[in-house]
């Protein structure tokens, strides 16, 4: 059977990880990473390090359905969240206070990338660059709309060393990114009334938790899954998995 593996150092190492995002989706899944690294520490594993990445800042239709509070507002997203954790927690994580750009793409490099963005550009440039530098690890892409999420990890690139490829999110899903690039909304939303409208609540708690405890967890517990995607509709109560299959990912349009 076809598997997803991770590297062996990953089961004796601290992993790094850089999480790319801190709205809905990414600031839960933060809390994830959080409590994962300390459930893998208690197991007798070295943890994560990890750096959260967003130039955004706290709005007041973020509070209750992000992981903000009111105070909050107006202080940058990566910052608020890692402060709180480091504080608590007894970790020293890092945040950087930028939005991904063409500039600092290098501060991707890491063992596990996890991209929480909402815009297809961000995650094309994103895709276009480790291919360039065929780089190693994974890539855990997490993306949700209104009622459905899509949630895939596979490697950061295409790499000549590897016995089974197991594709990117970019190598499935990246000429789509492209041609959503033209219809992004820079808009953000004005109040929590016009939020909810274009994600319902739950489902970014949902998306976060899902990839944790579905993909995360057994892959550093054991070492390797056998599916490696997640497609969750709210509306129906339905969670499917994706297999690591050719097959699979010829239906995407993988050749």
């Amino acid at each position: 059977m076809n598997k997803l593996t991770i590297p062996d150092h990953w089961l004796t190492d601290v992993v790094d990880v850089t999480l790319v995002g801190l709205g809905g989706t990414g600031s839960a899944m933060l809390t994830q990473l959080f409590q994962l690294h300390g459930i893998l520490k208690r197991l007798g594993g070295k943890g994560l390090r990890v750096t959260a990445i967003d130039g955004d800042e706290v709005s007041h239709s973020n509070v209750y359905r992000q992981n903000f509070w009111s105070h909050d507002i107006g202080k940058n997203k990566a910052e608020v969240l890692i402060s709180r954790f480091n504080m608590f927690g007894e970790i020293n994580w890092k945040a950087v206070p930028e939005f991904i750009t063409g500039s600092n793409l290098h501060l991707l490099r890491c063992d596990l990338l996890i991209t929480a963005v909402d815009k297809a550009s961000v995650r094309y440039d994103i895709g276009v660059h480790l291919n360039k530098l065929q780089s190693q690890g994974l890539w855990l892409d997490l993306g949700n709309n209104d009622f459905n999420a899509n949630v895939f990890i596979g490697s950061q690139a295409l790499s000549k060393t590897e016995s089974f490829h197991v594709p990117s999110p970019f190598e499935l899903f990246g000429t789509q990114w492209q041609s959503l690039t033209p219809t992004e909304d820079d808009t953000p939303s004005c109040s929590t009334e016009e939020a909810i409208s274009k994600q319902t609540f739950g489902i970014n708690n949902l998306t976060a938790t899902s990839a944790a405890s579905m993909l995360l967890f057994p892959l550093f517990r054991t070492g390797s899954i056998d599916f490696h995607g997640l497609y969750i509709d709210v509306k129906t109560g339905n969670i499917s998995s994706v297999p690591v299959h050719p097959d699979q990912w010829a239906a995407l349009g993988y050749a």
